[in-house]
């Protein structure tokens, strides 16, 4: 059995998308199981126990007619899971998962997955949207099967499974594929030879290799481009950032809310005479208030703090470099691709002002530079050189910089164009 090693649940398209602190919180729950060849997850009718994420398997959603005859509603690789009816909120499946391609997979229990979704995070969303992709690839093989020739139809198929595993072989028998697409093995037969005298595949017994994948996808038809072009989307859609069970900010209903929230707390009535006791009734009210205001303002700091966290990562590891600097020039901040442009510790940043990185026959024109920012209100353009280090020879910059809003500080977007100016030069 290979080593678990080998594997990585990020290399699922919808694992590998969450968020650090969601993946976190279901890494020690993933089982890492390997699936043969034929292997059936589930038959029609059965009870989900599991979601499978696929790492380097290929699974079949097959439907099974009275008579005996099959068709492939889809496949799901490493871009999706198995076991969308509990993404959906039910708990059997209607068509028979079958393993078609050997490979890893990883699964969560289903008491799991369940509490997942229901907190309405991001694996839910992604659920969402690789069902509406799914639904999107059940719907382009319908409009295939009926429209198009075994051979466009036998084009697509291998070019999504393809998509789903990491080399350019399938291990899968011509009886198999035509059971999948639902025809005869003899035109299975006839379009794999087509395929095979054309230099675009090579078959042997049981091994598909493709050998030119552009010139496959040149014969395919245009419903392999539609549910590529899906699949790619969902996973380029920034998510939403929600705070789950927040309460819902209304001040123009807080006193009424107030009002209701006393009412049902079924405190004991004043003995007092009326004047003391409406005094009390108002104090507690005006409690109540203070206590629904606080609520409210601290689901307001933990919304800030998601907002923080999640800004502060795409800040800290994007791949172009970030600095801050005072009006003396001195680094306030600084993201990772900064400090690794600069070779400085980033704890250390405040002990070091830009400048002093800056080629010497360039520091008056950057000099200029910082003070011209702080005194408008637009974006500036520069470029410039940065010194020779023992780590780097000199480099050639661009910069990009904006004043902040009380204009003390320099806010600098740093690329290295080096490479892009030499090759102006020698033009």
């Amino acid at each position: 059995m290979p080593s678990t090693l080998t594997y990585s649940p990020k290399q699922n398209r919808i694992l590998g998308a969450l968020a650090p602190n969601d993946y976190a919180r279901l890494q020690h729950d993933l089982e890492l199981v390997h699936l043969e060849l034929g292997h059936v997850l589930y038959e029609s009718g059965d009870t989900l126990g599991h979601i499978y994420f696929p790492v380097t398997c290929i699974v079949s959603l097959i439907f099974t007619t009275l008579k005996g005859a099959t068709a492939e509603l889809a496949i799901t690789g490493n871009d999706g899971l198995v076991g969308i009816p509990l993404v959906l909120g039910g708990d059997t499946t209607t068509h028979r998962v079958v393993v078609q391609s050997a490979g890893a997979a990883y699964r969560l229990r289903v008491e799991t997955i369940r509490w997942e979704l229901d907190q309405g995070g991001e694996l839910q969303h992604l659920s969402l949207r690789y069902t509406q992709a799914l639904m999107t690839q059940m719907a382009q093989s319908i409009v295939c099967n009926r429209h198009h020739s075994v051979d466009q139809q036998l084009c697509r198929w291998l070019l999504l499974s393809l998509d789903r595993l990491p080399g350019n072989q399938l291990n899968m028998t011509q009886e198999l594929i035509a059971n999948m697409l639902g025809v005869r093995r003899e035109a299975v037969t006839e379009a794999a030879g087509k395929l095979q005298a054309a230099s675009l595949i090579e078959y042997s017994r049981g091994h598909i290799t493709v050998t030119d994948r552009p010139g496959l996808e040149a014969r395919a038809c245009e419903c392999y481009a539609t549910v590529k072009a899906e699949y790619d989307r969902i996973f380029l859609m920034t998510p939403e950032l929600r705070i789950i069970n927040r309460a819902r900010p209304n001040p123009a209903t807080l006193r009424k809310r107030a009002e209701e929230r006393l009412m049902q707390a079924a405190v004991a009535a004043p003995t007092t005479d009326w004047d003391k006791a409406r005094l009390v009734h108002e104090l507690q009210v005006h409690q109540i208030e203070l206590e629904m205001h606080n609520e409210e303002l601290r689901h307001a700091y933990e919304e800030a703090d998601s907002l923080r966290e999640r800004y502060a990562d795409i800040y800290d590891f994007a791949p172009v470099a970030y600095f801050t600097l005072d009006p003396l020039g001195v680094i306030l901040d600084v993201n990772l691709a900064g400090a690794v442009l600069l070779g400085i510790k980033g704890s250390q940043k405040n002990r070091h002002r830009f400048a002093a990185f800056v080629s010497a026959d360039h520091l008056d024109a950057f000099n200029h530079f910082v003070d011209d920012v702080l005194h408008t209100n637009r974006k500036m353009v520069c470029e410039t050189v940065l010194s020779a280090s023992s780590q780097h020879p000199e480099i050639t910059v661009k910069i990009e910089a904006v004043p902040d809003e009380a204009r003390q500080e320099c806010r600098m977007v740093v690329m290295d164009i080096t490479a892009e100016k030499a090759l102006r030069e020698r033009q």
